[in-house]
């Protein structure tokens, strides 16, 4: 509608979140203008137009549909990069920079981690230096603290740790505290437990007392870290456990705990004891982030010397620009004065800063929450119900203050949306009764009821259903037990409702479910791969886009035996393992017998390596495979891993071999080779033998590593993670996986109410900080609560709700109640899988003498392309006759001309098209200082060769055309253009030097020839050349005009009605 009131589409930024969002939104807006201007109005805008455009609108939107290629529809960080580009003198950045993907960002700065770790641990290190101390005291896990500490300095590079008053004293208070606890200990008549209590606290008091006096070192603070032998700890390392515990634990009766007295003096020390390690945390951490200062300023300066920066950098660096340069703002205002966002809930404050500051009035804001905005120069969409990424930094806080800023704009408006396009009543009406009261609380943003669209389409089985799913035992319950059992039932699901169960489509038919109408929504990437393997037993392909397995899958163990072949050729088990394999597939007494093979009398000891001489293996196939190793293995030390790696599976038929064992699921494990030739593509400096050990280390332990990605079909069952379903929707959606239980918090954190980093060492949090995770665990929660509500509302036709009673409380399945109970359990009896159908087999007819009629008719029926470029002189095509050449003015002396060749050839083409377009006069001075300056643009100083005479250059381009034949064409000839036609299956594509045009067409087709003594052969290839012009020009005729001897070979057009011309007839065309 912005369009069609007369807006420029350059002056509209629409953002959305994801590069799949934003391109389907441009196509859209495409869509839909098409539409309109076809005569007809859309759904979902028949309230706004419901009797169509008026003449003004359809006016302006049809000017708009030739510039939409003007209107911005990108991601925010597309958005940012347009604006660092556009700017990127003002922001200090190399002119040439670019982003660099995750990948290339996190191998650098893993690269710049190892030269840190390097140096600080060299000779002349410090033995006080807090990365020695970690490498000498947990030399296993310095590595990974140290990574994670690292990692979340450069998430936030702002941030610091707090340090800690140097005037406080905890471990004064926690010895005051054991006292106190001694004292009371003393004076009453309490069990055993209580003495024993008192104990193991008098021996913390005594190894803490003056723990911190004066200005203590890192390395006497760390060991004080160690818990050591204390009994009073729990299994979170350093944290004490509580009253009840303590006293159980030395064998008091549960209701024999002493008094209240007792406990609260206990609470004390329990309180002081947070305190201590709080405080040394907080210093050890200042120490430790110090430390990293070093590494975060190396890895800016590296990323500056590549001229590249991150996704992190880009948000940063338009901040800035838009902060200290008002004139970049301003003109930024003017480019983009529109601002479309989607998704806003997922914004952080930084983003929305960016949009206010932009959005804003000329008149420059002292602070972007007190901006005035243009009217309608911000438009922000978003539903904070569906803000779920939290761990990217979406501030739910900031969208809800820029509601409010919004709102107190003059004409400002908050307009609430309840339609909901996408799911059938039933479902909605769940949905609103499920979340309703969870949105009630305080700490969560105010429910809308959603109110459905679509009318009620009957079904065989209800909206809304219940899977239900119990382990039959008495004894524990392992996440195993659960992962299998849901599984199992899930993949028996899809498999009956596949094929039987109708959808209505959106064209209002009915056809049979898809297999790519089934959703499986989990909240991790925790063991998909046990649901993978279940659908797949049953006949189903799966399209997984939440996998984290590639380093399970069989692909990747080919892989890894193949590369660390061409690695290491005294890798035997590797060459064992890969020759025995699927991709080479001998077995083992083929291997035997090739091995003995080897020995010329067949007793000396041999052995049958990579190194190997293949003349000596008499089997064709491990001979084979054995050359083309002994080749890769030539090229690893030059070329990159992932050139290696992708020349291997070419020439191995990888591809082949793996989409054959997979049958038609192949295309997940094909993605998945993709994929490990995507991850090599990080190691082209660090090497191939890099590579090996970080995918065998990777195999090992069996990482978390994303698997290949592949497009959704309508044949495979798609497994989403739900914060990537977001915007989705699918027929049915089965919720999967939640059983998982929720993620354990790091021991480092990041507090974003002051952006300040702690270290919990040990479990242990001071109570500032224990507020701070409190608030921060309830916002955890809330958010899990918008994840269901947003994995529950993807559903069109069918959403089946898992009901595991068993289910841990500390599991996704416990974080809100979706009421399964109210909704009937799913009923598929009356449903046959499709793959348990027996069908009739069909005998296999195929014959040597079928398949030669069938490959002769499927080349019959697709001939091959064939490109002629006549400019290009093919030598292998079939010479023509001359028929239909008449040669005019041949000359027979043989010339010599000076610098003859290609260099004069250019020159002379230049030339006459100059003169024919007027650019060049007909004055011989002037078109001889034109030669010569070409020459001199087309040579080098230090070139020896016999350069051509301008002179002579000139005068034979004049030459040329006061020639009568010439000069009569002359007024209607058009230089240089380009020619192409098809015939049948022959395409060519040329330029043709000059055509003469007239009224009723193309008279006559003129080829330049600076050959000076052409052979029969040659002159046969230019009439050839120029017979194909006029083909393609549907010319008269044509000519070949010698520019140095000034012949010109007439050529007619053979497949016109020619007349044979009487004897001395003047045959110049007119």
């Amino acid at each position: 509608m912005m369009l069609a009131a007369g807006h420029r589409p350059g002056e509209i930024a629409a953002i959305t979140f994801t590069e799949l969002a934003a391109s389907q939104l441009a196509s859209r807006i495409k869509e839909t203008v098409d539409v309109l201007l076809a005569g007809q109005v859309p759904a979902f805008l028949k309230a706004v137009i419901p009797l169509g455009l008026s003449e003004q609108q359809r006016s302006a939107l049809a000017i708009a549909s030739t510039q939409l290629d003007e209107l911005t529809a990108t991601t925010i960080h597309g958005f940012c990069q347009a604006i660092i580009r556009s700017h990127g003198v003002q922001a200090g950045l190399d002119p040439g920079a670019r982003i660099a993907d995750a990948t290339i960002a996190d191998n650098l700065f893993r690269a710049e981690l190892s030269a840190w770790f390097t140096r600080r641990l060299s000779i002349d290190a410090s033995e006080d230096d807090p990365i020695v101390v970690l490498a000498e005291q947990i030399p296993l896990q310095v590595v990974d603290l140290i990574r994670e500490l690292a990692g979340l300095r450069r998430k936030h590079p702002d941030a610091q740790p707090i340090p800690p008053p140097r005037d406080l004293r905890p471990d004064i208070d926690f010895v005051q505290a054991v006292d106190d606890f001694e004292r009371w200990r003393a004076n009453v008549e309490e069990g055993a437990w209580a003495q024993e209590i008192a104990q193991e606290l008098g021996k913390l008091a005594t190894r803490y007392q003056g723990c911190i006096a004066g200005d203590p070192y890192f390395r006497p603070l760390w060991q004080l870290c160690d818990p050591g032998s204390g009994r009073l700890f729990g299994r979170k390392g350093l944290q004490l456990k509580t009253y009840d515990e303590a006293a159980r634990g030395f064998g008091a009766h549960k209701n024999d705990v002493g008094n209240d007295t007792g406990r609260t003096l206990y609470d004390a020390v329990n309180n002081a004891w947070s305190q201590l390690i709080g405080y040394i945390a907080s210093t050890l951490v200042c120490s430790l982030s110090g430390s990293l200062d070093q590494l975060l300023d190396s890895y800016s300066a590296r990323k500056r010397a590549a001229a590249i920066f991150d996704f992190d950098d880009l948000i940063v660096h338009v901040q800035s620009l838009l902060l200290s340069h008002e004139e970049v703002r301003q003109a930024v205002g003017r480019r983009y004065q529109y601002i479309l966002v989607d998704e806003f809930q997922d914004t952080d404050r930084i983003q929305s800063e960016i949009l206010f500051l932009i959005a804003a009035t000329a008149e420059r804001p002292t602070h972007w929450e007190t901006a005035r905005l243009r009217p309608g120069a911000l438009f922000l969409v978003g539903d904070p119900k569906q803000a779920i990424y939290g761990f990217r930094g979406a501030d739910i806080e900031a969208y809800e203050l820029c509601s409010r800023l919004v709102q107190g704009q003059d004409g400002g408006a908050v307009i609430e949306v309840t339609a909901n396009f996408r799911s059938l009543g039933p479902i909605i009406h769940h949905v609103n009764a499920c979340f309703e009261p969870v949105f009630e609380k305080p700490s969560q943003p105010r429910y809308v009821a959603l109110a459905p669209t679509l009318s009620d389409a009957s079904q065989p089985l209800p909206c809304v259903a219940r899977s239900t799913i119990e382990i039959p035992t008495a004894e524990r319950i392992y996440a195993e037990m659960f992962w299998e059992a849901e599984a199992e039932r899930v993949a028996d699901i899809c498999a009956a409702l596949v094929g039987n169960l109708p959808v209505l489509r959106a064209d209002n038919k009915r056809t049979p479910l898809k297999a790519g109408d089934i959703a499986l929504l989990s909240p991790g990437h925790t063991e998909l791969w046990r649901y993978e393997r279940a659908l797949e037993q049953r006949g189903l392909a799966v399209s997984s886009q939440a996998g984290q397995t590639l380093m399970r899958r069989q692909e990747t163990q080919d892989v890894l035996a193949l590369v660390r072949v061409l690695a290491d050729s005294s890798d035997t088990f590797a060459f064992g393992a890969f020759m025995r394999g699927p991709l080479v597939g001998l077995s083992d007494q083929e291997l035997l017998d090739i091995t003995t093979a080897l020995s010329v009398d067949g007793t000396a000891q041999t052995f049958f390596t990579v190194r190997t001489d293949p003349d000596l293996v008499q089997h064709p196939l491990a001979r084979e495979i054995l050359m083309l190793l002994q080749s890769l293995r030539r090229k690893a030390p030059v070329a990159t891993p992932s050139l290696i790696l992708a020349e291997a599976i070419e020439r191995l038929n990888a591809r082949v071999i793996i989409a054959a064992r997979h049958g038609n699921r192949n295309a997940r494990a094909l993605a998945n080779l993709d994929a490990l030739i995507e991850k090599a593509r990080s190691y082209g400096v660090s090497g191939l033998h890099t590579f090996v050990r970080d995918l065998q280390s990777d195999w090992d332990q069996k990482a978390r590593a994303p698997e290949g990605r592949i497009d959704p079909t309508e044949h495979a069952v798609e497994i989403v993670t739900i914060h990537s379903a977001k915007g989705l929707e699918w027929p049915v959606v089965i919720p999967i996986n939640s059983t998982t239980e929720l993620y354990r918090p790091d021991q480092f954190v990041h507090r974003q109410s002051d952006n300040s980093l702690h270290w919990m060492i040990g479990g242990v949090a001071p109570p500032e900080l224990a507020a701070a995770r409190a608030a921060e665990s309830l916002e955890d929660a809330n958010q899990r609560e918008r994840i269901w509500y947003v994995a529950c509302t993807r559903a069109r036709n069918l959403l089946i709700l898992p009901h595991i009673p068993q289910a841990s409380k500390d599991s996704w399945f416990s974080s809100v109640d979706l009421r399964q109970l109210e909704v009937p359990e799913l009923d598929l009896s009356s449903f046959t899988p499709l793959t348990n159908r027996a069908g009739a087999s069909q005998p296999n007819e195929q014959s040597a003498e079928i398949f030669a009629t069938e490959q002769r008719f499927v080349e019959d029926s697709s001939p091959p392309l064939v490109w002629r470029r006549p400019s290009e002189h093919d030598g292998d095509r079939l010479g023509d006759s001359l028929d239909g050449v008449i040669t005019l003015d041949s000359q027979g002396e043989r010339l010599e001309i000076a610098g003859a060749g290609a260099l004069r050839g250019v020159i002379l083409h230049k030339l006459m098209e100059e003169l024919l377009t007027g650019e060049l006069s007909d004055d011989l001075a002037t078109s001889t200082a034109r030669a010569r300056l070409l020459l001199e643009q087309l040579t080098h100083e230090t070139d020896d060769r016999t350069r051509p005479d301008p002179n002579e250059m000139a005068a034979a381009a004049l030459r040329t055309l006061s020639l009568p034949a010439i000069a009569d064409l002359r007024p209607r000839l058009v230089p240089e253009i380009p020619v192409w036609s098809v015939d049948w299956h022959i395409l060519l594509a040329g330029r043709a030097d000059a055509l003469a045009i007239s009224d009723q067409g193309i008279d006559t087709a003129i080829d330049w020839k600076s050959d000076v003594n052409p052979t029969s052969a040659v002159r046969k290839a230019h009439v050839q050349q120029l017979r194909d012009y006029i083909t393609a020009t549907k010319a008269n005729g044509g000519a070949v005009v010698y520019l140095t001897s000034g012949e010109i070979v007439w050529v007619e057009n053979i497949n016109r009605e020619v007349v044979s011309p009487e004897p001395n007839a003047d045959l110049t065309p007119r």
